[in-house]
């Protein structure tokens, strides 16, 4: 009995110093984390300021619409994700045509050549056109004129992985474009050919993100064609259709001086050649004097500091212009952005720019095709522009938002009358100054519906305006409505409303005497643009998606710039098909 305790006591002994000691004792666990890739997708280089598209088109390169809008932001994000994979889509090609008589037709296409990890190789082409009629009261009897625009365009591009941290881009495209412009009671034809090449490389290294480009722009008008038996007299005009050559380099650079804080330069240079062509004089007097082939150029830098936070984004740099025989050559306007967002719920920008830009005539012919094709323009700069936007929400699904800025622009290229010498849109050289702001309501349920209107203003006098819009507008509202009811059908309703658009020009004083100060201003409405279009989309298979689009079905009859009248009530009725 006495051995048992014995026992019994020696091992309670030694349990206990046992677990004493284990709760002494220090215990090292080792964990391994093991980096995994992600799939890989192209994204921009850089600080970039991603902003709602403002270009409306007709037809959709994809049968899926997105609805949500992209909010300002500004991310730094490197060349590539992590790993040397392209994204591949299970669809290599796409095929999409809409038609409705008299004639308009949207038609586009593209297939991916090739298609693998890191090679992306794509061909594409697109088609846009219309055929309406006018009719103009005049005597002894009407007259109908026919308005034509015809523009296609073919292209490739490529996308090339280079290793885990590089990447290479290219592109060539064509474009012709076919245009009627009106002068008087006829219109004359006018043709365009525009070429773009583009090679970028994109790369880090040792922390330094950078891209490096060079690229080659032509743009050029044929001659003009006017009407079998047209007695207009070209010599009265001396038409001679100009021509562009563009050359231009391009360096961004990103280099990260702690975990939020970066140092960045942004460099340009581009050349311009610019073939023999007319200069119009202003005031405007329907006189123009000849200019030889002329050479410029423009010259940018950008440095800046770029600290981003999680809530908080401050960019602090200045655009540094340097003109190339072309009025004053020096120009510099600040380039800061404060970006702050306290909650999920509101978000606050304040952004100062500025700048110079070229006045290319292929960047004039994006604002309207019915230029004046003898024409070539001097370089304008912004000295100063200021932005702002006070984004609150979603609540319960509704998000507010208020903007609004103030901008001064030195020769500022405004449209013009354009009187009727060879016709077509002329642009005046203004120094503007003017504010806008506006405010925007938009609201989302689910899936099922979205829904955004808003409203901007700004002052239209000659040189009281805001210079973004170009056709003068005193009161610009969009509406816009998005109708899933079932899974595979969408209904879209948008509304445009540009209220207040009108041109000025110039005609002699009453006293009859010459001289440069020897004009009045005048102003012509443009007429209201009040375009409601209202649209179906049906996917029948995750392929095949058949939509149909009714356009400007108030049948609002407005001025383009070039004084054209714009068509009707049309439509498109199509299918869309990925293969």
């Amino acid at each position: 009995m006495n051995k048992r305790i014995i026992i019994l006591a020696l091992g309670l002994t030694l349990c206990a110093g046992v677990f004493a000691q284990g709760l002494h004792k220090e215990i090292t666990v080792e964990q391994q984390i093991v980096p995994k890739k992600r799939e890989a997708s192209r994204i921009k280089v850089l600080p970039t300021l991603s902003l709602p598209a403002i270009q409306p088109v007709k037809l959709n390169f994809s049968d899926r619409v997105i609805t949500a809008r992209v909010p300002n932001a500004i991310t730094t994000l490197e060349p590539i994700a992590f790993g040397d994979k392209l994204y591949t889509s299970p669809y290599k090609g796409y095929v999409a045509l809409g038609i409705f008589p008299l004639f308009n037709a949207d038609f586009s296409a593209g297939y991916r050549l090739i298609d693998t990890d890191k090679t992306r190789l794509s061909a594409w082409g697109q088609y846009n056109g219309d055929v309406y009629t006018e009719k103009i009261e005049a005597e002894p009897t009407n007259v109908k004129l026919y308005h034509r625009d015809h523009t296609a365009s073919i292209g490739t591009d490529l996308h090339q992985a280079i290793g885990e941290k590089s990447f290479l881009d290219a592109e060539l495209n064509y474009t012709y474009g076919y245009h009627t412009v009106p002068v008087g009671l006829v219109s004359f034809s006018q043709a365009s050919n525009r070429v773009n090449a583009a090679l970028n490389f994109n790369s880090r290294t040792e922390g330094l993100l950078y891209s490096l480009g060079i690229d080659y722009q032509h743009f050029g008008f044929n001659d003009m064609k006017y009407p079998e038996g047209y007695s207009h007299q070209l010599n009265d005009y001396d038409y001679k259709p100009v021509k562009q050559n563009l050359i231009g380099a391009t360096f961004k650079g990103l280099l990260p001086m702690g975990e939020s804080s970066f140092i960045g330069l942004d460099a340009d240079a581009n050349f311009l050649m610019t073939s023999a062509h007319n200069q119009a004089l202003f005031p405007y007097s329907g006189e123009f004097s000849a200019n030889g082939s002329k050479n410029s150029g423009l010259v940018s830098l950008l440095p800046h500091y770029l600290y981003q936070v999680q809530n908080a984004t401050v960019r602090i740099g200045a655009q540094v212009d340097l003109s190339i025989k072309d009025d004053k050559a020096f120009h510099i306007a600040p380039d800061v952005t404060l970006a702050w967002t306290p909650s999920q719920t509101i978000g606050l920008e304040l952004r100062a720019h500025g700048g110079s830009t070229l006045n290319t005539i292929a960047s004039l012919y994006d604002i309207t095709p019915y230029l004046n094709g003898s024409l070539a323009y001097s370089q304008s700069h912004i000295p100063y522009a200021f932005d702002g936007k006070v984004a609150l929400g979603p609540f319960l699904g509704t998000s507010i938002e208020f903007f609004g800025g103030y901008a001064k622009a030195d020769k500022w290229l405004m449209p013009t009358l354009t009187g009727h010498y060879a016709g077509g849109q002329l642009f005046d050289r203004v120094d503007l100054s003017g504010w806008h702001f506006g405010a925007a309501i938009g609201y989302e349920y689910r899936k099922i519906a979205s829904a955004r209107v808003s409203y901007e203003t700004a002052p239209n006098d000659y040189d009281n305006a805001y210079y973004m819009w170009r056709d003068r507008a005193k009161h610009v509202v969009n509406a816009e409505l998005n109708l899933r009811p079932v899974k595979p059908l969408l209904l879209t309703f948008n509304w445009e409303f540009r209220g207040g658009r009108r041109e000025f020009g110039f005609i002699p004083s009453a006293s009859g005497e010459t001289g440069p100060n020897m004009y009045q201003i005048y102003s012509q409405s443009l007429g209201a643009v009040s375009t409601l279009n209202i649209g179906a989309g049906y996917e029948y298979t995750d392929n095949i998606t058949f939509f149909v689009r009714g356009e400007n079905l108030l049948n609002r009859k407005y001025l383009h710039l070039g004084e054209r009248r714009s068509q009707g009530i049309t439509a498109l009725i199509g299918a869309s098909l990925k293969f």
